[in-house]
């Protein structure tokens, strides 16, 4: 059977129809059909089979009537594929000249059929030639020309060499830098120098301990770790070769991985609400002021910790400190809490600040199975408020959403006068202008200073935050808005939050129990109507309305030690109230006159109470007492004894003896009257004696 006919089975299996089909489309003659008279999608699939097929003639005179593909010949790589069958589509015509006939017809001979082809696939009639003899000698393979067997291996460098740059290239932690190529290139050199030097030599201890593997028994170098000569262009192209990521991380460090090669995680922030992930994080400020120190102030960079809502990029709370810390970490989430509500889920650092037994509990030690759920008591501050905690990817800012929206806060840290920049380097001239003149008003010879105290920045940052919740967050994925007229533009974080947050159901908790949830405790013992504390050598006065009640009882003292103004009081583990802290008064100011008129009052009220106190409660008097227990009193049988009890011999001849001296001491005693005179008279000291 001719390989361009096939039966009406085959031909139906093809087209995906029935054999009723195919005869009804009059395709098969004497029980064959032929290829070129089926669909180009049958086809393709016969020729997936394997097999060359002849096309119908093509009337348009710019086409060649060619097979679909070429014979499938060995394996071959894909780009060699293509390009073996491009040539072979040249030289088809000149191979099989029957199955172009209306192209030898239109040019008449050979010849212009080869000019012909040399002009369509622009090459050179010595160029057609040479395929057309190479696709006679080997097939289709012969076409395209033969990798190497050793592609991919250096004819220049052995093993040792490659082993040599590998090593170079990646310097060891700790040891020394990272050499550039020429550097390399040059210790390569010594290197191969030294082993040609030293190759018929037996080596040292040291020596041998350090080439290793390349020593043989007897302490020689090894042949074959014989380095060869190579030239500077050979060298770098092969440490180009050396994958990118592993150059990076080698020479550069994880950072540089991190920033340049590592895989991103393109996070959906559209997808999710307001309050379903709240990030904090801490970041110092490129500026400098004024903090309390003993004696005076102090010159520190502060910080700020703040939490911003992932969602809509809201700064939802944040306070500036002198050094960042847990307490300053529970402040922001308090007032954050207090003025947004409980969000689903916290996502943070690693710092210890973060992952401390405050707010996420006992922690399971290494290598113990992790508990599934803990009680609220195991599991912190945040077990008690049942939020969950993911913490970010170490050592990556892209991690946390938080870290990109700094830098707006660094953008406003460069409008201020005590701008100092991220590092010494790359502080303004002015600054040391700034410092000069501060170090004068220390020494008593300038009337201020240029920095402003930490309060005064904590105020000023408290605006320009606001402000930045209020400013277009250009670019930012999920928050393009439609405008009225036409068009796109951007949503402020206020904004976005006021359109997203009532559709999310939020939870809210009691003040005083965030009070105590996060802040600090002491016991303290209620004296003066007042609790005293005393935080970094200052004492702290609380006071509220009732306190007195608790005089000489230990209480504990929940206090947020960023914010001092107000604590919350319990007693024997039940809230007692919130107490204020009374500032230290003034003599004739009103605050000292309302003191000594509560003092005034305390007493007179007290006074008051007892009184009331003895007119409503009945006491009785002690002689009614006493006759009411004697008349209850019970009556007791004295037992009698019968007979004395017998006694010794020589015990009764004793006090015979006892009795007669004491008769013959006093029996010249003379007989005295006892009156009243007598014994009202005073006696001297020489008229008796008991003991004469």
């Amino acid at each position: 059977m001719s390989p361009n006919r096939i039966t009406k089975q085959e031909a139906a299996a093809l087209m995906g129809r029935s054999v009723r089909t195919v005869e009804r489309r009059g395709l098969g003659e004497g029980g064959k059909v032929g290829v070129e008279t089926l669909p180009v999608e049958a086809q393709r699939g016969f020729l997936a089979r394997g097999k060359v097929v002849e096309l119908a003639p093509i009337t348009d005179v710019g086409q060649m009537t060619l097979a679909l593909t070429a014979p499938v010949g060995p394996n071959l790589s894909l780009a060699d594929r293509k390009e073996a069958e491009r040539r072979y589509s040249a030289i088809e015509p000149l191979l099989q000249p029957d199955r172009c006939p209306l192209l030898y017809a239109q040019h008449g001979s050979k010849g212009a059929v080869v000019a012909w082809l040399c002009g369509q696939y622009e090459v050179k009639r010595a160029t057609l030639y040479l395929w057309l003899a190479k696709y006679k000698l080997g097939g289709l393979p012969a076409l395209v020309t033969k990798d190497r067997a050793d592609k991919g291996i250096s004819r220049s460098l052995n093993r040792a060499a490659m082993e040599l740059l590998v090593g170079l290239s990646l310097p060891q932690k700790g040891s020394r830098g990272t050499y550039s190529v020429a550097e390399m290139l040059r210790n390569y050199e010594d290197e191969r120098t030294w082993r040609a030097a030293n190759a018929a030599r037996r080596l040292t201890d040291w020596e041998c301990k350090k080439y290793g593997p390349y020593v043989n028994e007897d302490g020689k170098l090894r042949p074959e770790v014989q380095l060869p000569e190579v030239s500077r262009e050979t060298f770098r192209r092969w440490f180009e070769r050396i994958p990118e990521f592993i150059r990076e991380l080698g020479r550069n460090g994880e950072e540089a991985f991190h920033n340049t090669q590592a895989i991103i995680s393109y996070r959906d922030i559209s997808a999710i609400s307001p309050l379903d992930y709240v990030v904090m994080d801490h970041r110092r400020l490129d500026m400098f002021c004024l903090a309390p120190a003993p004696g005076g102030w102090k010159l520190v960079r502060p910080w700020l910790t703040a939490a911003i809502d992932m969602r809509t990029r809201k700064w939802l709370a944040w306070v500036i400190v002198e050094a960042p810390s847990s307490d300053s970490i529970a402040a922001v989430l308090r007032k954050a809490f207090v003025a947004h509500g409980l969000p689903k889920s916290l996502y943070w650092d690693n710092g210890k600040d973060f992952t401390c037994e405050w707010f996420e509990g006992k922690q399971v030690a290494r290598g113990e199975r992790r508990l599934e759920k803990l009680d609220g008591v195991w599991r912190g501050v945040l077990g008690q408020l049942d939020l969950q905690v993911h913490h970010a990817i170490p050592y990556n800012a892209r991690a946390k959403i938080i870290e990109p929206n700094f830098k707006r806060i660094a953008n406003f840290d460069r409008t201020l006068p005590e701008w100092c920049g991220h590092k010494p380097g790359a502080r303004p001239e002015r600054f040391e202008a700034l410092v000069a003149q501060h170090e004068a008003w220390v020494a008593g010879q300038a009337e201020g200073t240029p920095f402003r105290t930490i309060g005064q920045v904590a105020a000023l940052y408290e605006d320009a935050i606001e402000d930045l919740n209020e400013r277009e967050m250009e670019g930012a994925l999920g928050m393009r808005k439609v405008k009225c007229g036409g068009g796109y533009a951007w949503m402020s974080p206020n904004e976005c939050w006021d359109v997203m947050i009532p559709k999310v159901a939020r939870r809210t908790v009691p003040a005083d129990v965030l009070q105590m949830v996060f802040a600090k405790q002491r016991t303290l013992t209620v004296q003066h109507a007042e609790v005293c504390v005393t935080l970094n050598g200052e004492q702290f006065h609380y006071r509220c309305d009732g306190l007195a009640r608790l005089n000489g009882k230990k209480v504990d003292l929940r206090y947020d030690p960023l914010d001092l103004e107000m604590a919350a009081l319990y007693y024997e583990d039940r809230f007692a109230g919130m107490v204020h802290c009374a500032a230290l008064r003034r003599m004739g100011e009103d605050q000292f006159k309302e003191d000594e008129q509560e003092r005034r009052r305390l007493l007179r009220q007290t006074k008051l109470f007892i009184k009331a106190a003895h007119q409503l409660v009945p006491v009785t008097d002690p002689e009614a007492r006493l006759n009411r227990r004697r008349a209850v009193a019970p009556v007791r049988d004295v037992p009698r004894v019968e007979a004395p009890a017998e006694l010794p011999a020589a015990l009764l001849e004793a006090g015979a003896a006892r009795r007669a001296d004491l008769d013959l001491r006093f029996q010249d005693l003379p007989e005295v009257e006892v009156t009243v005179e007598a014994v009202a008279a005073p006696v001297e000291d020489d008229e008796f004696d008991f003991f004469s």
